[in-house]
């Protein structure tokens, strides 16, 4: 099992396995270049962290009816948060003290290109210029999740429900990812004979960790690069409406996602030079912190052929959401 769980990881974490310099953008000085300094890394960072913050709302449900008691699925899918084209570059020529000394104005976020020749400089509170490389991106414009779920009848149409990636890693990159969640069916509550339809409620909580190398600075070399931490914990609510019918099942959803990420950089940053002097981050290494709160609408199908069935949906938000998955199921 601890070899799958590899195989799996390598799949989805080998398109994003080289680090990028983004520790150069901290060679400021002085706390008013140190703000623009964390305003250039969230723009880089930004689709990276909004991909985070959804996914811990995505790929719970495939259909309305919980299982009865003892009845039970296990399951492995994917999150896939696509980012958007205008997700993939930034500008800085409305951050005080940035500008685009040579090369492009339009620079790569994380998902952007993986080339750039663009140099910025940010002005240090003393008055000089800290100059800096643009950080480049890894070139593919989708953010993968995958997990394994579970899901268990218990009582009343109840059902308990829990996913995990255990963690895994990959050229120092390393996911994972823990959540647990309760469905229950409310239109029994409504019908007294068999309902055309099922419509249940149901609540999860997610918590995802991902870790990714740092390069070393070019402009100011430090003792350790470290690594970029991300976690991000959420509650997905969901009303979740679905028609079974045979081998097939349709379902929609809408609901609200609150999730909030916290991103730090760890590592030893006193410089190679100077070890007196330190990159210009925050003292306790947290770069970005912010929460996501937003409603979602989506809708998929599920296909099933006597214990094994598959399933794909759809979520509407700012990014195109799909998740999909297959799985063996015992009602």
């Amino acid at each position: 099992m601890k070899r799958l769980y590899l195989y799996i990881g390598l799949f989805f974490l080998s398109p994003l396995s080289y680090s990028q310099d983004v520790l150069s953008l901290f060679s400021t000085e002085g706390q008013n270049a140190q703000v623009s300094s964390l305003e250039l890394f969230n723009r880089y960072a930004n689709p990276l962290v909004e991909s985070y913050k959804w996914s811990v709302g995505l790929g719970w449900n495939h259909t309305a009816r919980p299982h009865r008691p003892i009845g039970f699925d296990l399951s492995f899918g994917s999150s896939l948060v696509f980012i958007p084209s205008e997700r993939l570059y930034y500008t800085v020529g409305d951050i005080d003290g940035v500008r685009i000394i040579k090369g492009n104005k339009r620079i790569p976020t994380f998902f952007g290109s993986d080339e750039t020749e663009s140099v910025i400089g940010v002005k240090n509170d003393d008055g000089t210029e800290a100059i800096m490389p643009a950080a480049k991106g890894v070139n593919i414009p989708v953010a993968p999740l995958p997990y394994l779920k579970f899901g268990l009848g218990i009582y009343k149409n109840t059902e308990i429900m829990g996913r995990v990636f255990p963690k895994v890693e990959y050229n120092g990159i390393i996911l994972q990812m823990w959540g647990a969640g309760l469905k229950h069916n409310l239109i029994q509550w409504f019908f007294k004979e068999k309902s055309p339809f099922d419509l249940s409620i149901f609540g999860g909580y997610t918590q995802v960790e991902g870790n990714y190398p740092l390069e070393q600075s070019e402009v100011a070399p430090v003792k350790d690069p470290g690594n970029l931490n991300f976690i991000t914990r959420g509650g997905d609510f969901e009303l979740i409406m679905s028609k079974t019918l045979p081998l097939l099942t349709l379902y929609v959803n809408s609901g609200f996602v609150y999730s909030k990420n916290t991103t730090r950089f760890i590592g030893d940053y006193r410089l190679l030079e100077d070890e007196g002097k330190t990159l210009n981050l925050p003292s306790d290494g947290v770069v970005e912190e912010s929460e996501l709160r937003r409603w979602k609408f989506g809708g998929g199908i599920m296909l099933k052929f006597g214990l094994v069935f598959l399933n794909g949906d759809y979520t509407f938000s700012n990014y195109h959401q799909f998740n999909v998955g297959m799985g063996l199921t015992l009602k």
